[in-house]
């Protein structure tokens, strides 16, 4: 009896992880161009502190050789850099 409630309780597990996994796939065809900030959103949140810490080091340099740049400056500069390099300008197209 224990080993048929375990199953049962799986097998209404894996069902309502389809019904959920299902969900999700209708709504990443249905709103691609959310999806797709979505990703650039979280593909920017995990390269903030590589940028933080370029930034800081370049602003470090530039104050090093009297130059005078703000370290906003240079962390502007850096996002800059890493927005031309990653998104290209090409429109996003639905089909």
């Amino acid at each position: 009896m224990a080993t048929f409630l375990a199953i049962l309780i799986q097998l209404v597990v894996l069902i309502v992880a389809m019904v959920i996994a299902g969900l999700i796939i209708r709504w990443i065809i249905a709103n691609p161009e959310k999806l797709k900030s979505k990703w650039k959103r979280i593909k920017r949140s995990f390269v903030a502190p590589r940028i933080w810490v370029k930034s800081y080091r370049a602003y470090r340099n530039w104050k090093k050789v009297k130059m005078g740049f703000s370290y906003k400056e240079c962390r502007d500069r850096l996002w800059q850099e890493y927005d031309d390099k990653n998104t290209p300008e090409k429109p996003y197209y639905h089909r």
